[in-house]
């Protein structure tokens, strides 16, 4: 691996790490108002939930705290029969609960640039940053948003994309990285998958899918991850458990820095996505590593998620915009 991935609450809250001398005024500011912002959005969320991750076993009440714990689990699928009306409160208003919970804590620094013609979010990296990986699932037949960061990055930037509509993708996206004709999904096989040709023309079809971790791991084969977009119709849903903490890619030692996802409307009553969604917005947030910055909602859902628990991603991206703060104090 090309670089240390280290996590910034584990040095700033473990009395047993290392010091870290290089942690900056600014990567403390960061983290305390990533803490803030992550219990505006658990009020808002009404998520009370009692977890073990967050108490300590030596705790002589430990094994009353387990008992609790699994009160509230019971409680809470109860609370949890109506998926419909759960889903569909969560995927009009998460925006705006995103949104009011970074106006009120300091992440108002972590205003990020926008793609021109686009909902895609995007912070450039600091100047001292010489290269950024950038990976696409999902192109269908238009590589703008590749010319686009092509020009703002370093030529030594390298780009990915994956997309299984192999001639009109391979021709366009040739010229400007590496191409992989098939869809990514969350296990290696035949499945099917929506094929979108051009703007106008999509069909749905069996074809070759890759596993997340094979492609990322196998073929990609970077430990950081600068710029991820995932526009796999219906892989969104498959993709989240891979990214969360503890998940594949993190086993794996790889970190993904800027999350730009498009999550696909499930449309029946009672599509098993809708939980999978709720329940994993949630757990993203629960989980202290990355931070929802923008939630744009087009029918589909084009969410911004940014990590603020890598201290190489923090490094890159996001201390420099408390820098101002610092020199007031």
């Amino acid at each position: 691996m090309e670089h240390e991935n280290r996590d910034l609450f584990y040095l700033l809250q473990n009395k047993n790490a290392e010091p870290d001398f290089s942690i900056t005024e600014e990567l403390r500011m960061l983290r305390l108002a990533f803490l803030k912002w992550r219990t505006c959005m658990r009020e808002i969320l009404d998520d009370h939930q009692l977890s073990l991750d967050d108490m300590d076993p030596q705790d002589p009440q430990f094994s009353y705290l387990q008992w609790l714990v699994s009160q509230a689990d019971k409680k809470r699928k109860e609370s949890e029969e109506d998926t419909s009306e759960n889903f569909d409160h969560l995927w009009h208003k998460l925006g705006s609960y995103a949104d009011k919970c970074r106006s009120k804590t300091d992440l108002w620094h972590m205003e990020p640039e926008t793609v021109v013609g686009t909902a895609l979010k995007f912070f450039m990296p600091s100047p001292s940053d010489t290269s950024a990986t950038f990976v696409r699932v999902g192109i269908g037949a238009n590589v703008s948003i590749e010319r686009y960061f092509k020009k703002r990055l370093s030529p030594e930037s390298e780009f990915y994309g994956a997309d299984p509509v192999f001639l009109e993708n391979s021709q366009i996206y040739s010229p400007i990285g590496i191409f992989f004709p098939f869809a990514v999904g969350n296990e290696t096989g035949l499945k099917q998958a929506t094929l979108k040709y051009s703007t106008e023309r999509v069909s749905s079809k069996f074809v070759n899918h890759i596993g997340i971790d094979i492609f990322f791991q196998n073929l990609i084969r970077k430990d950081i991850i600068d710029y991820l977009i995932f526009e796999g119709d219906g892989g969104e849903y498959d993709m989240m458990s891979h990214l969360a903490k503890g998940g594949t890619l993190e086993k794996a030692g790889i970190t993904v820095c800027q999350i730009n996802i498009e999550y696909h409307l499930p449309k029946e009553m009672k599509d098993p996505r809708k939980e999978i969604f709720r329940k994993h917005i949630i757990q993203f947030i629960r989980d202290r590593k990355y931070t929802l910055l923008s939630v744009t909602n087009m029918g589909n859902l084009r969410v911004f998620w940014v990590n603020t628990s890598s201290l190489e991603c923090a490094r890159r991206y996001l201390e420099r915009l408390f820098s101002n703060d610092v020199e007031l104090v």
